[in-house]
């Protein structure tokens, strides 16, 4: 009679472990997805950003040399900032740091208000906004490997 209830609790023991190393497992598997998922975000993001700011000095360049602004770079711009917009939304859903949500308001920021900048000050603006940019790449990246 021991003998069957030590086989029994044996058993027993065997399928809890084999549960729990399962259970670790599809844990690990969902960790590493939504690491991989707040990755792709993130570089989704900041490709955003990039295009972003290059329409914006696209628009910088088209009034500085006094060319007529056409209805397809008005609209690609603002195609461009929907992008951005749309990147965030998805980068806000798979990020919970802090730190990096506030990493991204200021790419965000910075980048949006490149349009609207002064020549005067184009350059430092234009610098705050690669350094922002700069700064999220190296957040998010270095958070992902750690």
């Amino acid at each position: 009679m021991s003998t069957a209830i030590m086989t029994a609790a044996a058993a027993l023991a065997g399928v809890l472990l084999s549960a729990l190393i399962t259970n670790w497992q599809n844990h690990t598997d969902r960790k590493r997805q939504q690491q991989d998922q707040a990755a792709k975000n993130a570089e989704a993001l900041l490709g955003a950003l990039a295009e972003h700011r290059q329409h914006q000095y696209l628009k910088i360049q088209t009034r500085r040399r006094s060319y007529d602004e056409t209805k397809d770079d008005l609209k690609d711009r603002y195609a461009a900032r929907t992008h951005v917009t749309r990147a965030r939304a998805a980068f806000l859903r798979t990020n919970r740091d802090p730190h990096l949500l506030e990493l991204a308001r200021q790419a965000v920021d910075t980048s949006f208000a490149l349009g609207d900048t002064p020549d005067n000050q184009l350059q430092a603006a234009g610098d705050l906004a690669r350094e922002a940019h700069n700064a999220l790449q190296n957040a998010a990246f270095h958070n992902r490997r750690t």
